[in-house]
């Protein structure tokens, strides 16, 4: 699962509801989660590790987070809850160019390595620069830091980035293959209510290593991004 759960609030609300993230995550019983705007220690969260919350609530009890900026006295980035023991975490920082006029904030790369069935894998998280610069120097940076990886590749998050544009046709071409490809109105995962593109993905590399059994986009409103499940079978070692 990859999902972008705006610390928790749901759609058009600004209070966190975590509960309602955590059923969805128990209810569809997947073995990763790829968290984006989750909280630590925030003012508007309650001054609650939302991650650590999360792990307790739905099981899932490997985690690891990652810092993307501080924010109302605690922090705000990313996570990764997993079935599987998660090694070799790293947080990666992300290129950042100043646009004039524009707000750009800090972004990161989360990477981890798990082992699936004898298999092992390397699993990565993050959420792009919402402007087009930055991104253009991001996807590059991203396939450097995975291609050091000799294991197949699990790669989700918000990218903040519509599937036929420049920014998606750049991890095309760097042979990243999109498990919901096109521009399909059932990929859409935003907004929550009446969805209308496509920002958030799960891609995966290199083809041959996967078999997808299933992709599905969730209905709900706990946030405003909708969450994406694939559900993916190992092939034989390559």
């Amino acid at each position: 699962m990859s999902y972008n759960v705006k610390y928790g609030a749901p759609y058009k609300s600004s209070t966190p509801d975590l509960d309602s993230i955590a059923r969805i995550i128990r209810h569809t019983d997947v073995d990763i989660v790829f968290l984006q705007e989750i909280d630590r220690n925030t003012t508007r969260s309650g001054k609650v590790n939302q991650l650590e919350r999360l792990s307790q609530k739905t099981g899932l009890a490997h985690h690891c987070y990652g810092k993307a900026i501080s924010y109302q006295g605690g922090e705000t980035g990313l996570g990764i809850l997993s079935r599987f023991l998660l090694s070799h975490q790293q947080i990666h920082s992300l290129p950042r160019v100043e646009l004039e006029g524009k707000y750009v904030s800090y972004r990161i790369l989360m990477t981890a390595d798990i082992k699936v069935a004898q298999q092992h894998l390397t699993i990565a998280n993050t959420h792009m620069e919402l402007t087009l610069e930055n991104r253009e120097l991001q996807v590059p940076a991203i396939d450097s830091i995975l291609s050091k990886s000799n294991d197949p590749i699990i790669f989700g998050g918000d990218f903040n980035a519509i599937p036929d544009g420049p920014t998606m046709t750049d991890f095309f071409e760097r042979g990243f293959n999109s498990a919901c490809p096109g521009v399909k109105n059932q990929c859409f995962t935003i907004p929550s209510r009446n969805p209308n593109r496509k920002l958030d993905y799960i891609l995966y590399r290199p083809k041959e290593a996967f078999r997808i059994s299933s992709h599905e986009v969730l209905q709900t409103e706990a946030s405003d991004h909708l969450p994406i499940i694939t559900t993916f079978e190992l092939k034989s070692k390559l």
